[in-house]
């Protein structure tokens, strides 16, 4: 008999795409709806609705930042209805505006207190300090088109234009210096007297997609190119040169910052862009799985959102994997999660979601009513005096197929200590799934064509809820690829008992744990006793 100690549960995360028996203890072949932070899993933030029954089909979210009180979001429509949710109301900010439907994505962004609103359809929109509604942008030709809009430094960025009839594919465009509170007077590059100018990356052969910061530079992302945009002030303003050619990004919106790195949805991987090299996050992980079950068709639907007070970054999109709760959904049904502190993926369930944003719609944890340490929620200090302030928020339609009632705006929270004073939406939380199979133990020096018995498991799992159960399922298979039989699901209860007893025997071992949609959990570690057997 071997009593096998398995430590740092939340060290390795999930591994997709990697023969289950070449992993260590401590990693996982399924999860989703769960974390790997700080040693431990624990479950993933749930839905709760901060705005129900929204009457329009939302597209787009942009968090505006208060400097007191509240922030507001701006909740865009396909069809450029443009709403403000702020103070529990939702009101219409479109004004003149109007559009047609479109599966395009928006872009948006903020510059001197001004918010701009952008898709390739139409004149993009602005909204400065003291104005109700959102207008067309001034100074702006009527008939010319971008196919993003960003802020950098002191300039509006347009990239991917249409001027007149001639599309400009790889053109980067950039406005007059704007000042405190005003929009940009001027995107004129003959005006000798103003900064406005632009220029055409030759060397670039697919179109632009995006452009984001990254520190003091711009980067601009096509489908297999990133190119790189300094400040150099002077006669020429502006310097580019090409920092890669053999990857880009798979939709606008699809890149974020942390801690002066992009984190980046390709259309074949996922990876890091520091500046001057990229580095794959996803190869030989998560990657494989990722993209053989993503839909093609759909890519259109993709984005990238950062859960900045829980240190995960959220690529999204439409999947058929075998894990979905949400099946057929037009919207993105699966996040694939990566914690950049504990370098770990998970995946999690998405309720046909379209867009996401981050600001402040509720009462914030303080050190008098926060009822989770530091500690148990892991990251920086820094990190969590920041995120306590911000909400991660989703927007979604109603897909009655899937129990959607409506078209809704949602806060992503912890259950048991998160911040958001919203009730939790039942249909859009989906339950944890933890499951490790292919357990041959060889590192353990215990024969790999033996059978093997587990006796007993003795996990370290704890919660603050009140329902203290736990089910685990034990199971095994005869060969490396066999889908493991498992065995009927037990009940700990762990304010009764520490272990559970079992005889599932094989030579691949498994085990599955769920956990209902409402609690949290840490689950950090567990003694397992195994009876080697011999051969059979």
């Amino acid at each position: 008999m071997a009593n096998l100690p398995i430590r740092d549960l939340g060290s390795t995360g999930v591994v997709t795409d990697v023969d289950p028996y070449n992993l260590p203890f401590n990693a996982f072949t399924r999860a989703k709806n769960v974390r790997f932070q700080s040693g431990r899993v624990s479950r993933a933030p749930v839905f709760r609705t901060v705005k129900d029954s929204i009457s329009f089909a939302p597209q787009h979210l942009h968090g505006i930042n208060s400097s007191t009180g509240f922030d507001s979001v701006i909740i865009v429509s396909d069809d450029y209805e443009i709403h403000e949710f702020g103070g529990g109301a939702l009101n219409d900010r479109s004004g003149s505006i109007s559009g047609s439907s479109s599966v395009k994505s928006f872009t948006s962004c903020s510059l001197a207190d001004v918010t701009y609103i952008n898709r390739e359809d139409r004149v993009p929109v602005f909204r400065a300090p003291g104005s109700a509604n959102f207008a067309d942008l001034t100074h702006w030709p009527s008939n010319y088109r971008a196919g993003s809009l960003r802020s950098f430094g002191d300039f509006l960025i347009a990239s991917n234009t249409t001027e007149g009839s001639t599309n400009f594919p790889n053109r980067v465009k950039w406005s007059n210096i704007a000042t405190a509170n005003a929009i940009p007077n001027s995107w004129d590059p003959t005006d000798t007297t103003k900064s406005a100018g632009f220029n055409d990356l030759v060397q670039m052969t697919t179109p632009i997609i995006d452009t984001a910061t990254l520190g003091s530079n711009l980067m601009i992302y096509s489908s297999d190119q990133v190119w790189q945009m300094e400040f150099v002030g002077g006669q020429f303003i502006f310097n580019f040169r090409k920092v890669f050619a053999d990857a880009g990004i798979i939709n606008q919106n699809c890149v974020v910052e942390v801690e002066r790195k992009h984190f980046v949805f390709d259309s074949n991987d996922i990876y890091i862009n520091d500046g001057v090299s990229r580095t794959s996050i996803a190869d030989q992980r998560v990657k494989d799985y990722i993209f053989a079950s993503l839909n093609n068709s759909l890519t259109d639907r993709c984005f990238v959102a950062h859960n900045q007070d829980l240190e995960e970054i959220y690529f999204c999109y439409v999947s058929g994997d075998d894990m979905v709760s949400f099946s057929n959904t037009t919207g993105c049904n699966r996040a694939a999660v990566y914690n950049y502190r504990s370098n770990a993926w998970s995946f999690m369930d998405l309720p046909n979601v379209y867009a996401s944003t981050s600001a402040n719609v509720s009462s914030v944890s303080t050190y008098a009513t926060a009822a989770q340490t530091y500690a148990a929620i892991g990251g920086t200090y820094y990190s969590q005096e920041a995120g306590f302030d911000q909400h991660l928020l989703m927007a979604g339609r109603a897909d009655s197929a899937n129990g959607i009632t409506s078209n809704k705006l949602w806060g992503v929270d912890l259950f048991d200590t998160g911040s958001l004073s919203f009730s939790m939406d039942t249909t859009a939380t989906k339950p944890t799934k933890l499951e490790r199979v292919g357990i041959d133990l060889d590192e353990s020096q215990l024969p790999l064509t033996g059978y093997k018995t587990i006796s007993k498991i003795s996990p370290q799992i704890e919660t603050l809820n009140s329902d203290k159960n736990f089910s685990f399922t034990f199971g095994a298979s005869q060969l490396p690829n066999d889908v493991p039989t498992y065995g009927t699901a037990q009940v700990l209860n762990i304010s009764t008992s520490y272990k559970l007893d079992t005889r599932e025997s094989g030579r691949y071992l498994s085990y599955k744990l769920e956990v209902p949609n409402d609690k949290d959990f840490s689950f950090s570690s567990f003694d397992v006793e195994i009876y080697a057997m011999g051969k059979r």
